[in-house]
């Protein structure tokens, strides 16, 4: 602890010149499971607007909409990054906010570490059924027990207590399985990290500048060669030695050329791709479609089973603390529960390439409607979850923009020569997970290391 505030999970943005700054606003010693929602009023008694905080990829103005649309509820949304989120939060901003949104790197520092947040009940969530939201969220142990000690990081992220699981710390609504993007003018079919690293590639691969994502996929190739000493449940939360490794790894890849750059910015990264400076690279899946955008073909790969898989990560939303003083706990359950796990926002995320918790409801997700809207229809689920076809045929699958395809509303045919949904259907997808991303307890030393690398 820092004068109270943990800087573990304390993502890149929020620095150790930061973290001193803010350092003394927030205790951080309350029991999670201690701070209970006691806002029983009916919404619309609240102080408004509601007020969410999140970066961008997270939080649209559709959400903020759809929220006012359906509840009566003003929303003031404030984009902000994951590091910009937490220093706001944690530097006494919890108290005046009701709603954050973040990923799996920067929960934690909220949720736990120096508490600011307040669980949502699954019992007060009408949307939050066993039976229609995927194992991935309900039972990990089990549905990710090939990632070893990975899963209890899980459950830490997801539950106040991942054996009762009858609260959820940080709601999730919306994830990827994070792979490469790749050139198929120039690049065969990939499913491993090691193509990063693959010489016939040299000088026109690219990565990305942050280091919870650009060492464990390094660690993924270097643990499946015999080139570290680790096993598939600690390449989440390395120790130091196994941080040196990857580290002077990556230093040597970068010292003989292998990189054509390295990427901070997410539109860097589609600049590279669709110039073709660079043919792979570890890209978002957003940016992937924004490099076919551009008219550059670009295939998001389909990664293996085993160690190399996909990078797993999720983002949700917690109710803060503020919002039991502004009297809007109702509102931001009815938030996450009505908009979120509704029908309408499955096909409003998937034009980002990002799944929902609440797929497996298809009488909802697929063939429904409620008070949010209309779900996806049969076509754009089926080739979103379940790997098949569309029904019309594409003359460039590595140009198919999903925005602009007409989705059929009504059962039809995959055609023999329709596009596929990159990467797969989901269950394959889940299965072939090789890491949950996180923010790692050497989470300091990681950092001044990786100035090491960005050196280089």
């Amino acid at each position: 602890m820092v004068d109270g505030i943990s800087r573990r999970n304390f993502v890149k943005g929020g620095s150790a010149a930061t973290a001193a700054a803010i350092a003394g606003c927030v205790g951080g010693d309350d029991d999670v499971g201690e701070r209970k929602a006691h806002d029983d009023d009916e919404m619309g008694n609240g102080e408004r607007p509601l007020q969410w905080i999140g970066p961008d990829w997270a939080i649209n103005s559709e959400q903020a909409d759809k929220m006012t649309e359906m509840g009566d509820v003003e929303v003031n949304t404030t984009i902000a990054t994951i590091g910009d989120t937490q220093a706001q939060l944690l530097g006494g901003d919890a108290e005046i906010t009701d709603v954050m949104t973040t990923d799996t790197t920067g929960a934690g520092a909220l949720t736990r570490d120096n508490p600011s947040t307040i669980p949502m009940p699954v019992d007060e969530l009408d949307n939050w059924d066993e039976e229609q939201i995927s194992d991935l969220f309900t039972n990990p142990t089990e549905r990710l027990s090939h990632l070893g000690a990975q899963v209890e990081t899980v459950n830490r992220e997801l539950w106040v207590d991942g054996d009762t699981r009858e609260e959820l710390l940080f709601s999730p609504y919306a994830y990827n399985f994070d792979a490469m993007g790749y050139n198929p003018s120039y690049v065969d079919d990939v499913s491993l990290w090691s193509a990063l690293f693959d010489e016939q590639y040299e000088g026109r691969t690219i990565v990305g500048e942050t280091a919870a994502i650009t060492i464990p996929q390094s660690m993924m190739h270097l643990l499946d060669n015999d080139m570290l000493d680790a096993d598939i449940g600690e390449l989440n939360d390395p120790t130091q030695d196994q941080l040196d490794a990857a580290i002077d790894f990556l230093i040597e890849q970068k010292e003989v050329g292998q990189f054509r750059s390295t990427w901070e910015a997410y539109g860097e990264s589609v600049t590279l791709m669709a110039g073709e400076e660079a043919v792979i690279g570890d890209l978002w899946q957003p940016a992937a479609m924004d490099v076919r955008r551009e008219g550059t073909p670009c295939t998001y790969a389909t990664m293996s089973d085993g160690v190399q898989g996909y990078r797993y990560w999720y983002g949700g939303m917690s109710t803060l603390i503020g919002a039991r003083e502004r009297r809007n706990v109702s509102e931001v359950q009815y938030l996450y529960n009505n908009v979120h796990l509704g029908a309408w926002f499955p096909g409003f995320i998937q034009g980002s390439g990002y799944s929902v918790p609440h797929y497996e409801n298809e009488e909802l997700v697929r063939d429904g409607s409620d008070e949010s809207g209309d779900g996806m229809g049969p076509e754009y689920y089926d080739w979103a979850y379940r790997g098949e076809a569309t029904y019309d045929s594409l003359d460039e699958p590595a140009l198919f923009d999903p925005l602009d395809y007409d989705w059929s509303m009504e059962e039809g045919s995959p055609d023999s020569n329709g596009g596929t949904r990159d990467s797969g259907p989901i269950e394959e997808r889940i299965d072939r997970i090789g890491f949950f991303q996180i923010w790692p307890s050497e989470a300091d030393y990681m950092v001044s290391r990786w100035e090491d690398f960005l050196a280089a």
